[in-house]
């Protein structure tokens, strides 16, 4: 946080001499790349700490837009082409998931997933055993449970690249037609998208 706040108090200062088309360059390559070193790993952080995180993260998006501190976070994702920062952990994390069970990973990795067996739903929609846990921080549980709200026909894409593309830019659709969306920073919690046929 440290570091992060020292670089929005110079991306603050300079503002004014560069115009919008470098502030978002500033915000994407010096700025992002905090937020998203091993974000996998800290989102089990508790909830408090990761709301500091979505503020300075919101703070970071609307110095780069030049825009008042009360415009809408919506409005500021959708111009940053930005995902709120708990999704876009869960984006993170569902592309980990996919490289683990196309065996893009050691096959340890994959050992300790399951798929779902029988006539269930569950099962026919391909999904994993979600595993109890007892502080919910267990990696099995949370990548099963991503796993298993990521749409149906972007599991079947070949590539994990287009595979990250495609859900970033439907969960970012998603959230600006969806009335009821509010930002939910318990990590446990994974956000579900409509299974749509084009990305």
């Amino acid at each position: 946080k440290k570091k992060i706040s020292k670089r929005i108090g110079a991306m603050y200062r300079c503002k004014s001499l560069l115009p919008l088309k470098y502030r978002k360059m500033f915000a994407n390559a010096l700025m992002l790349p905090i937020f998203d070193y091993l974000d996998t790993i800290y989102s089990k952080s508790c909830r408090s700490g990761l709301n500091d995180l979505d503020i300075l993260y919101k703070k970071v998006a609307k110095i780069a837009l030049d825009v008042s501190t009360r415009e809408s976070s919506l409005v500021v994702y959708r111009e940053m082409g930005w995902l709120p920062l708990h999704l876009r952990r869960q984006a993170h994390l569902s592309a980990y998931m996919y490289r683990i069970l196309n065996g893009s990973c050691p096959s340890l990795f994959k050992q300790k997933f399951e798929y779902i067996s029988g006539s269930s739903r569950g099962a026919s929609n391909g999904n994993l055993y979600i595993p109890q846990s007892n502080n919910l921080k267990d990696f099995t549980y949370i990548g099963a449970k991503y796993w298993n709200v990521v749409p149906q026909d972007l599991r079947d894409y070949s590539d994990v690249k287009m595979f990250s593309k495609v859900y970033k830019k439907r969960l970012l659709a998603s959230i600006q037609e969806n009335p009821n969306y509010s930002v939910d920073n318990l990590f446990s919690n994974a956000y579900k998208i409509p299974n749509v046929e084009n990305g």
